[in-house]
């Protein structure tokens, strides 16, 4: 924002209170003076009188030296405003009137005056109806807010204009949302306006555009529950009805009124990243990297053309990969490309996504509600669950990489990270997540990295920035020549004989040749004669024994009050605001200006425009060894103290006092009560450390205990560690029922969870019916005792009975009566009665609704109702059933969805591919990425690997299916829901067997099959037939007949016959050489669309037939079984099959189909040629996603696919290719 052309003072207002004379910020001073500022400010050149600025600071009762004050407070601010002005010269800035005072200062200087204009302007744009500029008007008046205007100013009048700037704000926010639903933004909105919508409850516009952003994008029940909750909350806090725009809005949503669609507009624009803070060491040019630099160049024109790549730079500290970067990554903005850049430093580790928060500009006030959504989403508390507290990092990891995606559909994207192996483990993952993604976004994302032997995921994400193609640069030492280069550069001339010995101890290192360089140029000990450098006697030169040494050295020429303000600086980390630093020192941020900037000068620190930064880490770290040991714990502690009272994000406290290990008195102790929530949700491992100093040195009977205590068990399970002991004192000591119920449920929860049931529920008592207990955790302990109480399946009948008798206790509780509901569909799963057991899960999802805080238990439902219609051969319900279950997942943005159900469901439809790509989007993400660290996958991984392998195997890919059963070693399966998702990894493990030659090995594995008490919950019907046929080519018939045994006894359960019946056929027929029980069991498969199935049964029914003599059938089940094969691309299958068939004379007949191609477009299979027609039409990810009712995350992954298929290397040459082929 400009000056005013007179004084040069600029103002900010919309946040913390703010001055500027040119480039240099103006010390405001103390608190009432800085209220006087403000008034003046606001006035913008106008004259305020002295009575109005006594009411506006102190009130209707002033101190009767009021008058003093004011004239006091006028000389400190001219002093500051004007430091060059002399104590008899007039203020030309701050001006006497005859009845007040005028501050030279006009409305394009005033950050809430320009707010103002641009908010004018877009309105101005709205009613006109070019809501494109209106919403980039409206944005331009967004973005210059800071946090809440006049933060920290008192008095009246700053109270009053605080709240004035508050309401223009909040209307410009929804005036922007109305633009941005007439350009079809509509779904980008419902989670900003939910969230405003739950801030001020009592607005009722915004409740109108919640409810158009709802129906428009097809959600109309809940936008009529957005009217239900308004007129709820309406009558509960005013007593009245909603108002008649919303009562008219709500009947047109009721009417499904046709006007109330979206007009078809052009869609908004998508804010950008904002521009990065990158960190370049100078002007110095690049020695020995030309290789390296065409490289990188290289790569950025690959990504404006829309191939995406990623990059792995790796070397020793000061070999150049930051100066790398900088050379090379900058002109990506100049060249049309998006760049977002962060440098991660030792801090980092602690802070979860905190890398890829500070690169992706994620910001509670920004602009853009996607990345304030997020933000929202890590700062707030997490949602309380039934086993603790939830885990926010799940669902804000997802809408990161949608973030990617969609800004990646706006333009290329380039996102580097420097420094990397200082970034937390979150931050990693996510990096690995979005190499992945590489493949099919403009992504060219770039990792720089000191070695980290002891980070064994850096050495994973090297490997798989390899494995998929990326580039690998290792930046080796300089070479004599490039050394000599740099030295003339650094000096002015080339280096002579000396100085070419001493450069050379620095072992090609051009940040320790640099180092040493500039000292012997400080000291003067470089001569230039004849345009030849040198130095007298290099051995009267002690080498700096490291790097660091040489960095330490340099640092000796700056003046001691610059080297004093910069260790303070390096006590404050890798950069720090000047205001920062004044406050630790408790001075005037004016008289640090020259020290900082002779640092700057001296090429220390680099300005970031916003912070000062440290230009390598090595200078930092050598600034602060410079600090006496035993003396940083206090320095640590009064930074803390200090940042806190000027307000500094929480963060940064605690980075001061995790660093003072032995500092804890009553004020460390009072500010982690008081901040304990908010560092325990950005910072665990820092709570954790931190509440633990503070409980060592807190008396058993400071009421400050319990609190602690009671944090400290918090965060502590929800690390997923198990802290009874400190459970039971915070109980013991707790005074606040809350927290004393909180305490009770967790310690229930841990006890349950290794394995004392009966402890648990003692442990909750008669807690849960308690009317002294709040309401709130009554109802939390009923469905906390409801899990305990539901035991095994050992004794069915018991269980049933204690599902009827909870739910007819349940008294109306939606969770309790649906868990009941859900044991009773258990009990009936296991009996194998499913159409009860569907009766019961389908009475359990009416009782949820569509309920937010039982989102999770309505994916559960949904996937036991999945399970209940395969076993009745209800194929096409089960799969309308997950459609739904992707839709749940994504109105409610839930982290995970039901992949791995769906993949096994595609599995048994026959669609292989698409199976494939379900389980892609899990084995590409990794472990899943949470709060506290990493959380595996369990049960889903065993039948991840297992489907995966089961289906390379049969397509005779063995490589890809050993490394399946390899990667799947890690889960052995030791829990009963583990054990019941193990039998796709047994039919695997067996098979593979099998095609080894190894028969008896085979059935060796699968022998668990037979045993009915290893998993009560497996469907071992479905893999029996292929044990039979096993047993017999071993000739063991007793084997044989064990497994038939069992299949009937399953088939016997089945109140309809379905899949067990079918199975009992099959072996049965196996067993007796009979082809017609086989046939019968094929035509139950076609009627059903079993195709794997099928096709197995009619090759064993060709078989059968051949051995009766009947080659006619057997022909003719053979032909129908190859193109099933064909259409599965089972290669291995086929060929076994033909190997079984050709001794009995039954070839392949002229049904055979060719088999159909693994490349070009008739590879496609139809939901990919959508998908391929979306993404050529420019649509993102997310936005496809939401189209076709899937996840993102299965969208990317069948992208890769289909490019890979279409060998097209970008999404841009996809669009080339569709165009080409319709002409």
């Amino acid at each position: 924002m400009p000056g005013d052309g007179r004084s040069g003072l600029r103002v900010n207002v919309l946040g913390p209170l703010r001055a500027w004379r040119g480039a240099t910020e103006v010390a405001l001073g103390p608190a009432r003076q800085r209220a006087v500022f403000a008034m003046l400010a606001v006035a913008a050149g106008h004259s305020v009188g002295r009575p109005d600025l006594i009411a506006g600071v102190w009130g209707e009762s002033p101190p009767a030296s009021v008058e003093g004050s004011v004239h006091t407070y006028i000389s400190g601010l001219r002093r500051a405003l004007e430091p060059e002005r002399t104590r008899w010269a007039a203020s030309t800035v701050l001006v006497s009137e005859a009845a007040g005072y005028t501050l030279d200062l006009t409305p394009e200087a005033l950050d809430a005056a320009v707010f103002e204009r641009h908010r004018e302007r877009a309105r101005h744009d709205a009613a006109a109806g070019e809501h494109e500029r209106a919403v980039a008007g409206f944005d331009a008046a967004l973005v210059l807010w800071h946090g809440e205007a006049l933060s920290g100013v008192p008095g009246a009048f700053a109270e009053r204009h605080r709240e004035h700037l508050a309401e223009l704000r909040l209307d410009t926010v929804e005036q922007r949302a109305r633009s941005v639903l007439e350009l079809g933004g509509h779904q980008d909105l419902i989670a900003e306006l939910t969230v405003l919508t739950s801030d001020h409850p009592l607005r009722e516009s915004l409740r109108e555009s919640l409810m158009l952003a709802l129906y428009r994008s097809g959600r109309h029940s809940d936008a009529l529950d957005v009217f239900r909750e308004a007129r709820g909350t309406l009558r509960d806090e005013l007593g009245v009805e909603p108002g008649p725009r919303l009562r008219e809005l709500h009947q047109r949503v009721l009417a499904e009124d046709p006007a109330l669609d979206l007009p078809r507009h052009p869609e908004p624009a998508p804010v950008a990243v904002p521009a990065p803070r990158v960190r370049s060491t100078g002007s110095d040019p690049l020695f020995g990297r030309t290789d390296e630099v065409d490289q990188l160049r290289e790569l950025l024109a690959q990504v404006q053309e829309g191939r995406g790549r990623a990059v792995w730079i790796e070397g020793e500290a000061g070999i150049g990969k930051s100066e790398l970067l900088a050379t090379t990554f900058p002109a990506a903005a100049t060249a049309g490309l998006q760049l977002a850049w962060v440098a991660a430093d030792e801090m980092s580790t602690r802070f979860p996504l905190q890398v890829m928060i500070e690169c992706l500009a994620i910001d509670p006030l920004s602009p853009d509600p996607r990345r304030a959504r997020v933000a929202h989403e890590l700062g707030g508390e997490p949602a309380r669950q039934a086993w603790g507290s939830g885990d926010p990092v799940l669902g804000a990891v997802d809408r990161l990489l949608s973030l990617v995606d969609e800004l990646c559909a706006q333009s290329p994207l380039v996102l580097v990270i420097d420094d990397l192996q200082w970034a937390d483990e979150s931050s990693v993952l996510v990096w690995h997540r979005l190499c992945a993604a590489t493949r099919q976004l403009p992504l060219l994302l770039v990792a720089a990295t000191r070695p980290a032997p002891d980070r064994a995921e850096l050495t994973q994400l090297r490997r798989g920035v390899e494995a998929r193609g990326g580039l690998v640069l290792d930046l080796a030492p300089l070479g004599r020549a490039d050394v000599d280069r740099f030295v003339a550069r650094l000096v002015g001339a080339g280096p002579g004989p000396g100085l070419r010995e001493l450069a050379a101890r620095a072992a090609g290192n051009p940040l320790y040749v640099k180092e040493m360089v500039d000292v012997l140029v400080q000291a003067g000990a470089v001569e230039v004669e004849r345009g030849r450098a040198d130095v007298d006697d290099p051995a009267e030169f002690e080498t700096p024994r490291s790097l660091l040494a040489a960095v330490d050295r340099r640092l000796d020429f700056l003046p001691a009050e610059a080297q004093d303000v910069l260790c303070w600086g390096a006590l404050l980390g890798m950069e720090f605001a000047v205001g920062d630093i004044a406050a630790v020192l408790d001075r005037r941020p004016s008289d640090l200006l020259g020290p900082l900037e002779e640092a700057v000068t001296a090429n220390v620190l680099i300005d970031t425009g916003t912070h000062l930064a440290f230009r390598h880490p090595l200078l930092r770290q050598a600034l602060y060894n410079r600090l006496l040991s035993g003396t940083r714990a206090a320095l640590h502690r009064q930074a803390a103290q200090a940042l806190a009272l000027i307000d500094a994000p929480v963060k940064r406290v605690a980075e001061q006092l995790v660093a003072a290990p032995s500092t804890v008195d009553p004020w460390v102790l009072d500010w982690l009560v008081q901040h304990q929530s908010a560092v325990s949700n950005r910072a665990p491992l820092i709570a954790v450390e931190l509440l633990e100093r503070a409980l060592a040195c807190c008396a058993a009977d400071d009421p400050r205990r319990e609190a602690l205590l009671v944090a400290l068990v918090k965060v502590q399970f929800r690390l997923e560690r198990a802290p009874e002991e400190l459970a039971l004192q915070a109980l013991e000591v707790a005074q606040d029922p809350e927290n004393a119920e909180e305490m009770r449920h967790v310690l229930a929860a841990m006890r349950f969870r290794r394995g004392d049931v009966r402890q648990a529920v003692e442990t909750l008592g008669e807690a849960s019916a308690d009317p002294r207990i709040p309401e709130l955790w009554r109802v939390k302990h009923r469905h906390l005792l409801a899990n305990f109480r539901r035991g095994g399946l050992d004794d069915l009948a018991r269980a049933e009975a204690n599902a009827h008798q909870a739910r007819a206790e349940a008294d109306g509780d939606r969770y309790l009566t649906a868990h009941a509901l859900q044991t009773l569909w258990l009990v009936d799963s296991v009996r194998r009665h499913h159409a009860s057991a569907l009766a019961h899960i389908d009475q359990a999802i009416a009782v949820v609704g569509d309920e937010h805080e039982l989102a999770d238990l309505h994916l559960d439902l949904l996937d036991n109702r999945v399970f209940t219609l395969q076993n009745l051969d209800r194929l096409d319900d089960a799969d309308h059933t997950l459609r739904e279950a992707g839709e749940i997942a994504l109105r409610h943005a839930l982290p995970v969805g039901l992949q791995v159900s769906v993949a096994v469901h595609r599995y048994w439809e026959g669609r292989w591919d698409e199976a494939l790509v379900e389980l892609d989007t899990v084995t590409e993400d990794g472990p899943a990425i949470t709060f506290y660290g990493l959380r595996e996958p369990g049960a889903a991984a065993l039948l991840l690997h297992g489907v995966a392998s089961l289906i390379a195997a049969r397509r005779g890919d063995r490589t890809q299916a050993a490394a399946h059963l390899d990667a799947a070693e890690e889960y052995a399966p030791a829990t009963g829901a583990e054990r019941e998702s193990f039998d796709f990894l047994l039919a695997a493990h067996g098979l593979v067997a099998f095609q080894r030659g190894e028969v008896q090995q085979a059935l060796t594995v699968l022998e668990p099959i037979l045993n009915p008490t290893y998993a009560q919950m497996m469907l071992r019907h479905q893999w029996l037939p292929f044990f039979v046929q096993l047993a017999l080519e071993a000739g063991d018939r007793t084997r044989a007949e064990r497994a038939l045994a069992v299949c009937e006894e399953e088939s016997a359960k089945e109140s309809e016959p379905a899949r067990a019946f079918a199975a009992t056929e099959w072996c049965r027929g196996l067993i007796d050489g009979d082809p017609a029980p086989v046939l019968r069991t094929v035509e139950h498969f076609r009627a059903v669309s079993r195709k794997p199935e099928l096709a197995s049964a009619l090759e064993d029914a060709a078989v059968l037939l051949a051995h009766a003599g009947d080659l006619d059938g057997a022909h003719t089940a053979f032909d129908e079984a190859a193109e099933l094969y064909t259409e599965l691309s089972a290669h291995w299958d086929l060929e076994h099959a033909e190997a079984r068939l050709r001794p009995l004379g039954v070839r392949r007949g002229a049904r055979f189909i060719p088999v159909r191609p693994g490349r070009g477009w008739d590879s496609l299979s139809p939901l990919e040629v959508r998908i391929a027609t979306l993404v050529a039409a420019g649509r993102s990810n997310p936005d496809i996603a939401t189209e076709l009712s899937l996840p993102r995350r299965t969208v990317q992954a069948h992208v890769a696919r289909l490019l890979g298929k279409l060998e097209a290397p970008s999404r841009t040459e996809l669009a080339n290719t569709l165009a080409r082929r319709t002409g």
